[in-house]
């Protein structure tokens, strides 16, 4: 799965920087081991499946049935996406652990990542939240009662 959600984040590496995607793939640092795309990618395929169900089954309300509630929803999850992406890495930044050691000296230095590189971060994981969203709706659309055609007609 580290392979799949990496080259899937990696399609945005040049937005967010190839410092701050070599940390999330892991190794890079002593403190940092583990590849994070595995756990941003689930992440966001859990919190978009989860609006996805809150849209067309908690809610389910025939009021609800319209483009404008439904780019709501998406909106809202792509909202969430981004902060959870830009904060998770922001976290990683605040406690110190994006270091490396340099081989040229031995000693352990600080990532070149800065905050904007982390913003850039929850643009690429909100993209990836709004792509999910869609594929979710279309899978899981045809069990409301309500909400059936939203947003797609009458495919």
């Amino acid at each position: 799965m580290g392979e799949f959600f990496g080259s899937m984040y990696c399609c945005f590496e040049d937005m967010f920087g190839l410092n701050l995607a070599e940390y999330l793939w892991g190794g890079v640092s002593p403190l940092q081991l583990d590849n994070m795309y595995v756990g941003f990618g689930w992440a966001m395929l859990a919190i978009s499946v989860f609006i996805v169900w809150i849209y067309y089954y908690a809610l389910n309300k025939p009021s609800l049935n319209t483009r404008g509630w439904w780019t709501l929803f998406l909106l809202g999850n792509v909202g969430i996406n981004f902060v959870v992406g830009w904060q998770w890495v922001l976290r990683h930044y605040y406690a110190g652990r994006m270091i490396y050691v340099n081989p040229s000296t031995g000693l352990e230095e600080e990532l070149p990542i800065y905050h904007g590189d982390m913003l850039c971060f929850g643009v690429a994981n909100a993209v990836w939240a709004l792509v999910a969203f869609v594929l979710f709706s279309l899978l899981l659309h045809w069990g409301s009662t309500n909400c059936s055609r939203t947003p797609f007609g009458a495919f």
